[in-house]
């Protein structure tokens, strides 16, 4: 599938204020970087992205800039899978408002922003489990419960299967396991709450980038 197959949104390339040549090809990470931390407030840093908040159209979305070529790479993969027709239906993601396609892959992508989850909150989705078991229990009835380390006792899931979330969460292992890295759904600061429901607010991570970009140590 190629970038842009499926055109959400209107181009909305960067704040209208800021200086587009400044995310042209040949610009170093750290320009880029620095130029975005003068003008807006730094959400999170990882060690390939960082989040910046910025406000369009009335509302606060968040800007994310990749730091080296691993976070272009992340980007990148984001950027399909939130192209993808049948994962949006799912509603499960934080949807994607656009992304950069002056490089060669995107330097940045533009999403709504979410608000904070807590496990309380998630817990009320799940049936009672964290977010551990409901990984724990999708992989497991999706076959793929040797994909992750640690799995629980299908006894202790605590995951009540009827439920739309529930059913949506195994949906997506089942249809994205390989193009999604699921260990990092375990932690609760992938989650937020949009439009109140619950949301994975990052899927940078697929096995290639992982295995490319993490598993063999690379410095980039």
């Amino acid at each position: 599938m190629k970038l842009k197959e499926i055109k959400l949104l209107k181009e909305t390339p960067l704040p209208d204020d800021w200086d587009k040549s400044v995310y042209s090809p040949n610009v170093s990470f750290a320009k880029r970087l620095r130029y975005a931390k003068e003008r807006a407030k730094t959400l999170g840093t990882g060690s390939s992205r960082v989040a910046f908040e910025i406000p369009y159209e009335g509302r606060m979305t968040v800007l994310k800039i990749a730091k080296n070529r691993k976070g272009m790479a992340q980007n990148e993969v984001e950027a399909k899978l939130m192209s993808d027709y049948y994962l949006q239906g799912l509603q499960i993601v934080i949807p994607m408002i656009d992304y950069d396609e002056k490089n060669s892959m995107p330097t940045w992508i533009h999403m709504e922003k979410a608000e904070k989850m807590t496990l309380p909150k998630f817990r009320q989705f799940t049936g009672g489990g964290d977010f551990d078991n409901l990984v724990s229990y999708a992989l497991e009835v999706s076959g793929k419960a040797g994909m992750l380390q640690g799995i629980t006792n299908p006894d202790d899931f605590q995951i009540d299967p009827e439920l739309e979330f529930v059913s949506d969460f195994h949906d997506l292992v089942a249809t994205y396991h390989g193009a999604i890295e699921f260990a990092d759904m375990r932690q609760k600061s992938n989650w937020g709450i949009y439009k109140g429901n619950p949301v994975i607010i990052d899927v940078g991570l697929s096995s290639d980038v992982y295995i490319e970009y993490y598993a063999k140590n690379r410095k980039w």
